[in-house]
């Protein structure tokens, strides 16, 4: 979804929603089988649609997906290479949303490696925190873009029947 924010006068704003960002297990082998025997190759997945990501102000995806460093999986239970997410943020996106029913696909240890991987990628992201402490450290979220102060918030409405079991945050 594309939506351009404007006030007469002061300019504009062109935001770009994306989503849901996920591997299924033959996406998962293409991109092994791409990579040559050297990881998870993404590339060029997101080449067609490059231009129109880069073009917006600011672009949002929904991570669909915990990320992980091994037994990459499809549905039921995703699973997804770090190197999915740096292909998305080359790709131009901006922020990562994390909170959705596959959060803890992964459990209480892929949500945290998720937050951890997407940090170290210096990717902003908001949904999931490893705490009480890191959420309030994040919230609100707010983004200066053209001139426009802009909020952003991520809920999910449940992780398909999987709980957390420690203190980490899903909204």
């Amino acid at each position: 979804m594309k939506l351009t924010l404007s006030i007469v006068g002061s300019g504009e704003a062109t935001l770009l929603f994306a989503g849901d960002a996920m591997m299924h297990q033959a996406q998962i082998d293409a991109a092994a089988r791409m990579a040559q025997g050297r990881g998870y190759d993404y590339a060029d997945c997101f080449t067609p649609i490059e231009s129109l990501i880069k073009d917006a102000d600011y672009a949002v995806v929904n991570l669909e997906t915990p990320l992980g460093n091994g037994n990459f999986t499809g549905y039921p239970c995703f699973n997804a290479p770090v190197s999915y997410a740096s292909a998305l943020k080359d790709a131009g996106f901006d922020l990562f949303l994390t909170a959705n029913n596959h959060t803890l696909d992964r459990r209480d240890k892929g949500l945290r490696f998720t937050i951890e991987a997407l940090d170290s990628l210096g990717i902003p992201h908001i949904g999931t925190y490893v705490d009480q402490e890191a959420r309030q450290k994040m919230l609100p979220m707010i983004v200066g873009i053209n001139g426009f102060k802009v909020a952003f918030l991520n809920y999910t409405y449940g992780t398909n029947g999987i709980t957390a079991q420690s203190d980490v945050v899903i909204d």
